[in-house]
């Protein structure tokens, strides 16, 4: 056992974490039976509704209109008899959807990352966290990052509104990660990039999938013989050809992962497969057929449950993603399998220089900006750039010169930015969530 992983059991033992606890559990699950991975799925699902029924005011509200008793929910199957969850009910109803005894629980509250252009907030109990994170922690050990082993993160920036804990900086600092500005790569700072990465010896890179491409192309371009064990892409669709650039260029496993900010670990890739695997522990995953009903494999958006959520459950969540969804695999796992992902998308930006940066800029500004409700960032031209809002009624003067200050921070002061409010944004014919359109670079997934 390693420093990081000694530290943060003691820090467990200390606070009662549950974390081992979920992480050894995980480690045993994964050679489980289909059937046996069921039943510890249908009787998790059980535990969720009754505590609904009895401490969830929205729950006890629907069930009861829709004549639903708690019995009548007995396994994943049955979750049709309740309606969907959609990200305008959880706004409208966000204090029905807290439990009455969550004083009895220790909570945290976060902002999604509004990788689908609309962020919320979200109160999640520390257990339900937990096993999001051991989630997370067993698809990053499928791919040969164990806890132990330092990793280079390319997330985040320069913005100068996020603050990470002293905890995480601390943790951040005995692994030897090493963490790299996505909105700050460009051509000019790239050498910086890679002397970085080569005094580092890291052998795994987890970033924005946008940033990790944009990270390779200009390897490729400036020859730097950067290598990687792994790379794990996250946070946006990882298109066909970024995907195959990474692989060539860095001589990688390329192991993108998916979840959101409401729920969280909602599948992992392996070496030795296609797809995501979805942890069934923590979540179910429903798919909205053509015909209009809802099963637990196919072809079609996705309806979400966490089974872990006890603050504010998250029963039958419309996440805006969509995709095909297996119930079996070519493998032993008793997982089912996300075989195609048509999720959240976002093109790159250009700056006044004629750079690319990562278009998840915007996912870290309107995170910080709850007076807008959702988004889309459209480059007409490289120097002309639009944003369109549907803003909340308490969206003010200052807000806006938030948003068009930390544009221009990474876009230039020669782009012309521009703001319209506008009533709502419209989903693209595709069905995916399209949060960034780069009208001036040639791409297969722009509207």
């Amino acid at each position: 056992m390693g420093l990081y992983s000694t530290t943060r059991s003691v820090r467990w033992w200390w606070s009662g974490f549950p974390g081992a606890t979920y992480a050894r559990l995980l480690a045993g699950s994964e050679h489980w039976s289909k059937e046996e991975m069921q039943v510890y799925r249908d009787g998790k699902l059980r535990d969720l509704i009754a505590h609904c029924y009895e401490n969830v005011r929205y729950y006890k509200d629907v069930m009861d209109r829709e004549k639903i008793k708690p019995k009548d929910i007995q396994s994943a199957a049955d979750l049709a008899k309740l309606p969907p969850l959609t990200k305008e009910t959880i706004r409208m109803h966000r204090s029905e959807l807290m439990a009455s005894n969550i004083k009895q629980m220790v909570v945290n509250w976060s902002k999604t990352g509004g990788t689908t252009g609309e962020p919320m907030q979200i109160c999640r109990n520390v257990e339900g966290g937990a096993w999001a994170s051991m989630c997370y922690e067993r698809g990053l050990r499928w791919g040969g990052l164990g806890l132990d082993t330092p990793r280079i993160k390319l997330f985040g920036g320069s913005l100068g509104i996020d603050k990470k804990s002293l905890i995480e900086r601390f943790g951040t600092r005995i692994r030897g990660d090493l963490f790299l500005p996505a909105f700050e790569l460009r051509a000019d700072t790239a050498p910086t990039f890679f002397n970085r990465i080569r005094r580092s010896k890291c052998r795994f890179l987890i970033g924005y999938a946008s940033a990790v491409y944009r990270l390779a192309r200009l390897a490729e371009e400036m020859n730097e013989a950067i290598r990687f064990d792994a790379v794990f892409p996250t946070a946006e669709l990882l298109l066909p050809e970024w995907e195959d650039t990474i692989r060539k260029v860095f001589a990688c496993h390329v192991l993108p992962y998916y979840g959101s900010g409401e729920v969280g670990s909602l599948g992992y890739s392996r070496p030795d497969s296609s797809g995501y695997f979805i942890p069934g522990e923590h979540v179910i995953i429903e798919v909205l057929q053509k015909d209009g009903s809802l099963q637990l494999s196919g072809d079609g958006g996705f309806v979400i449950t966490d089974l872990d959520n006890y603050a504010m459950p998250i029963i039958r969540y419309v996440n805006g993603d969509a995709g095909k969804v297996s119930d079996s695999c070519n493998s032993c796992l008793p997982f089912s399998r996300i075989e195609r992902l048509d999720g959240r998308y976002n093109s790159l930006l250009l700056t006044d220089t004629g750079d690319l940066i990562s278009g998840v800029i915007g996912t870290h500004i309107f995170r910080h900006i709850p007076s807008v409700r959702t988004y889309r960032i459209i480059q007409e031209t490289p120097l002309d750039v639009i944003i369109n809002i549907v803003p909340e009624a308490s969206y003010s003067t200052k807000d806006e010169n938030l948003i068009l200050d930390l544009f221009a921070r990474h876009l230039g002061k020669k782009t012309k930015i521009v703001i319209q409010r506008v009533p709502h944004i419209e989903t693209p014919p595709s069905g995916k969530s399209v949060f960034v359109i780069n009208r001036c670079l040639s791409s297969p997934v722009q509207h």
